[in-house]
């Protein structure tokens, strides 16, 4: 049974201390890439547009680039210092339409961070997008890409460790005294949500400077940052039905309405009520539907109401 397990123990042990080629060694902070982000494959990326003139796919599609990396392993095996990929594969669940299309948006700006995968499609890279966080303002980030969350730790005295800067595509964390965010230039909604980011389960991403914190407690490490993110979450579905006095309106409230009667209220009796691509509740306009409004709105012109 042991010999059975020992090859296994031994190639773990290989895998877990070996650098990792996937990406090369680099000088930031003497580290080893990530054994876990490696074992996943769920990597963070920058993503910028292809603004080449070519035949697609040759061209048109994204480079992407590993943060916190100098170089980035692509689809096709090889090392660069960014990848070129002909599409993407957007693997989060629930977006809406209009979400989407913020996103793609955000990508053809070079204002989101990627949290997926390269994998390829017969000859040519595909970005697997399995999360995202769009920037606060179209500042270019600068610095050091990290995660900083609340550790519940507090002091009587300041500065105190009470953040972790969890180093993207990374497996260290550093001790952080505090944040600033008054350099990205970002609005108080923003910061609002920024701040509820810091106490959420993957924290707030953002690129930055470390910074010295100075208090009674002497000096300590804090990080201000150049730029963050906020992530593009998914839209639960609401829990829609027909409301209103005479059912007429689909809405996930009760709203009230006066209690006049209109003919084509009687179109919703079988109509279907449900969470729309904008993720607002609304009538499915089927063909059923979209004909037996369209029949009261003709009846309405070719018979005008006369007035007494």
């Amino acid at each position: 049974m042991k010999k059975s397990i020992l090859p296994f123990v031994v190639a773990f042990i290989i895998l877990f201390s070996s650098s990792f080629t996937i990406h090369a060694r680099d000088d930031f902070f003497n580290a080893q890439p990530s054994p876990i982000a490696f074992l996943f494959n769920n990597s963070y990326f920058t993503v910028k547009p292809d603004l080449r003139k070519c035949i697609a796919p040759l061209c048109g599609g994204w480079f992407v680039k590993a943060v916190n990396r100098k170089v980035t392993q692509c689809p096709d095996g090889t090392v660069k210092k960014e990848c070129y990929v002909s599409t993407e594969k957007i693997n989060i669940a629930g977006l809406s339409d209009i979400q989407i299309d913020e996103l793609h948006q955000a990508m053809s700006e070079s204002r989101v961070l990627i949290q997926g995968r390269l994998s390829s499609s017969i000859n040519y890279g595909v970005l697997e997008i399995n999360n995202a966080w769009l920037s606060a303002t179209d500042q270019a980030p600068s610095g050091i890409f990290l995660s900083v969350s609340d550790n519940g730790i507090r002091c009587v005295m300041s500065p105190c460790p009470s953040y972790d800067g969890q180093i993207l595509n990374r497996y260290f964390i550093k001790s952080l005294a505090g944040y600033d965010l008054s350099e990205v230039g970002a609005s108080d909604e923003q910061l609002t949500f920024a701040r509820e980011a810091v106490n959420s389960e993957t924290g707030l991403l953002l690129a930055g400077r470390f910074v010295e914190v100075t208090g009674l407690a002497g000096p300590a490490q804090g990080i201000a940052a150049s730029q963050f993110y906020l992530k593009i979450e998914s839209i639960k579905p609401k829990m829609c039905f027909p409301t209103g006095c005479s059912s007429q309106l689909c809405s996930d409230t009760d709203v009230i309405t006066t209690c006049e009667w209109r003919p084509e209220y009687a179109c919703y009796r079988n109509a279907s009520c449900s969470t729309q691509s904008n993720g607002d509740c609304g009538w499915v306009m089927d063909d059923e539907l979209r004909q037996c409004l369209a029949g009261w709105v003709m009846g309405d012109i070719l018979q005008p109401k006369t007035t007494r």
